[in-house]
């Protein structure tokens, strides 16, 4: 019976490491124009937290160029990863408050043989940082 009990635990926590590090890593979204460049660039770290950085430059823009921070931790469950922003996640460089942040992992089906090519990738469905929502970065 604690041989029995050891492998569950042993089994359950292998599983939860595995999706851990298969989500954990860098997205990007790059958005370029003739007169302006973002890119997005979260980063997903196994131990369960998160930075995120995004670089806006606009010409003519008022200021020309931005760049906009947050961090803090992430849960992934039933393919949504969720957001969490401490108090003291909140700093003057990282502004951005990820609470209330979800978005969907989107990787393709192990079931999936055709030939079609879908990238890693997290797409923003729900935040108060209205201008995240819809974006989807894609894994490097």
């Amino acid at each position: 019976m604690k041989f029995l009990f050891s492998l569950i635990i042993f089994l359950s926590s292998f599983f939860a490491f595995t999706q851990t590090t298969t989500i954990a890593g860098t997205y990007i979204l790059k958005l370029e124009s003739s007169n302006a460049v973002i890119v997005d660039t979260l980063t997903l770290h196994a131990d369960e937290t998160f930075t995120f950085h995004e670089y806006d430059r606009h010409d003519g823009g008022i200021p020309p160029e931005r760049d906009k921070y947050g961090k803090g931790k992430w849960k992934f469950e039933n393919n949504i990863v969720y957001f969490y922003a401490n108090e003291s996640d909140i700093t003057k460089t990282h502004t951005l408050n990820f609470n209330n942040s979800e978005a969907r992992f989107i990787i393709k089906s192990p079931r999936d043989k055709s030939n079609k090519v879908i990238p890693t990738s997290i797409q923003f469905y729900k935040s108060d940082i209205f201008w995240i929502v819809k974006r989807k970065l894609i894994k490097e």
